[in-house]
């Protein structure tokens, strides 16, 4: 049997020895399960029947479209497809259809669809919108009908007619 060490350590200061633990390295923390695979979509057949469609899909307009080519005038060249959405045309930045010249008031007339019809609208111009050179208020447009807004000749008619 071993005897245990003296009390003074065997040193000569008389101090106690105290017995210290290992270092041990600190614990791991518990690895994380790893996610689920995925599971794979319901299989599909490879054909399927499609509903069939009462409206049109969207952006897309549902009744006749008109177009209006200005001919002549300051804006010459340009034309403007119309659908279910009105065109508001003038001079100011906010129309539809801007044009560019003096003689167009800011807000002059209104292109707008009414079931399958198209009507021309005066907006309280100045100088007055016509038709087929007939001063209107209002007006039911007819396909091949000429409009004169400003100094601007425009040739109205419907797409696919």
């Amino acid at each position: 049997m071993v005897a245990p060490p003296p009390m003074n350590g065997g040193g000569t200061d008389g101090e106690p020895t105290t017995l210290m633990p290992a270092w041990q390295p600190p614990p791991v923390p518990p690895v994380a399960a790893p996610p689920p695979a995925p599971v794979a979509p319901p299989v599909v057949a490879e054909t399927q029947a499609m509903p069939a469609r009462t409206q049109p899909p969207a952006g897309v307009a549902a009744g006749p479209q008109a177009e209006l080519t200005i001919e002549s005038g300051p804006d010459a060249g340009h034309a403007h497809r119309a659908s279910d959405k009105a065109l508001r045309l003038g001079r100011s930045p906010d129309n539809d259809v801007i044009l560019r010249d003096p003689a167009t008031s800011g807000h002059h007339a209104r292109l707008e669809r009414r079931a399958d019809a198209f009507w021309v609208v005066d907006l309280g111009s100045t100088n007055g919108t016509f038709v087929n050179g007939e001063s209107i208020q209002e007006k039911q447009l007819n396909n091949g009908d000429r409009l004169t807004v400003g100094q601007n000749s425009l040739h109205f008619s419907v797409v696919g007619a």
